[in-house]
């Protein structure tokens, strides 16, 4: 049995790449491609992976990302006609979704934003698997078939800490930084995400002053070289740390005090580590959020009114994990592995239906 896990974007290379061990382990063979965005591919080669990569950064607008995606598709299809066609999918990457649908394969797509678009998932009959603390109308509402739609016990988190001894890894360097300062790492929002928001960048600035006034030591970790100059011209009692290259994520989250972000990947592995972890995101909630919030574990900043809940201090003592689901990754490897067993056989399809 082949399995192929396709991976979009930085915060999928924690959560996806766990896969490729159970499935090995399972006794499958595994296929990883990459597109190279961001950190994506130095993160996988750090971790020793060689994928196969297609694709890059499609930029803003709706024909760019149709276009980009058509030719990720092709690129896909063409590497599938040569190394032969695998079992199932195992993504959240709408590209791979398409491909999986020409193949004829089963894909399995992770999602926990509940209002992320799913119009190319319906289209390729995917099954979305989220937590459970998510409504599955959320989907359904929006032409998912309910077979379509699966729910999980825990959090996607769950995955990227499966097996990982945290307590072990020590904190990364990120240079000298003085004894009293409180460090916080601040992720600005994505610009080219389908669900991006301007209020998201405009509180993104509002709290960067906020944090100057605080007297924090920003630890900045741009998506984007350019969004650097937004630390310009601000009152810093210490000169921010610009990350240059990608670090071990458990060992940048281990050397902060508190994480500020818009939402995504990054704030839920810092709450879920016991880290204060901080939403400026500004488009529709999410429930995973809200409930992180529920648990004390995240805050979610509702506006510029809200940034006097942002008071970030010196954190001590070890970290408190939530392994809300310890056995999700075996649980979900089982079921793609299943699905991908009993899946349908077509031949590949050179182009046309689907």
């Amino acid at each position: 049995m082949k399995i192929w896990l396709d991976i979009d974007n930085p915060p999928q290379v924690q959560y996806l790449l766990p896969f490729r061990d159970a499935f090995r382990d399972a006794g499958a063979e595994v296929v990883v491609t990459a597109r190279d965005y961001g950190d994506t591919v130095a993160m996988l080669e750090a971790a020793g992976v060689d994928a196969h990569v297609f694709g890059t950064r499609t930029g803003r607008g709706m024909a760019r990302k149709g276009a980009a995606l058509a030719r990720r598709v092709w690129d896909l299809n063409r590497f599938f006609a040569r190394t032969g066609r695998p079992d199932a999918l195992l993504a959240a990457s709408r590209p791979a979704a398409v491909t999986a649908r020409r193949l004829g394969i089963p894909s399995y797509i992770i999602g926990d934003y509940e209002h992320a678009n799913v119009s190319v998932y319906r289209f390729t009959r995917s099954v979305i698997l989220h937590p459970d603390v998510v409504d599955p109308r959320a989907f359904t509402d929006r032409g998912m078939r309910p077979d379509r739609v699966q729910a999980f016990r825990g959090l996607k988190e769950d995955l990227s800490f499966a097996g990982v001894d945290v307590d072990a890894i020590p904190p990364a360097d990120i240079g000298p930084v003085p004894d009293d300062a409180v460090r916080v790492l601040f992720r600005p929002p994505s610009e080219t995400s389908h669900y991006y928001s301007e209020a998201s960048s405009s509180l993104a600035a509002a709290t960067l002053r906020h944090l100057a006034d605080q007297g924090a030591l920003v630890v900045f970790s741009p998506r984007e070289r350019e969004q650097v100059r937004m630390l310009e011209g601000l009152p810093w009692a210490h000169e921010p740390i610009v990350l240059q290259r990608p670090l071990p994520f458990i060992a940048l989250l281990k050397s902060v005090d508190a994480v500020v972000c818009a939402g995504g990947t990054m704030l839920r592995e810092a709450a879920y580590l016991g880290i204060p972890a901080y939403s400026i995101f500004q488009s529709l909630p999410a429930a995973v959020d809200r409930e992180l919030e529920r648990l004390g574990r995240a805050v979610v900043i509702g506006g510029v009114e809200g940034l006097p809940r942002l008071q970030p201090v010196r954190r001590d003592g070890p970290l408190e994990r939530l392994d809300s689901n310890p056995r999700l990754l075996d649980e979900l490897a089982e079921l793609v592995m299943a699905g991908a067993g009993g899946a349908p056989r077509r031949a590949p399809a050179g182009a046309a239906a689907v």
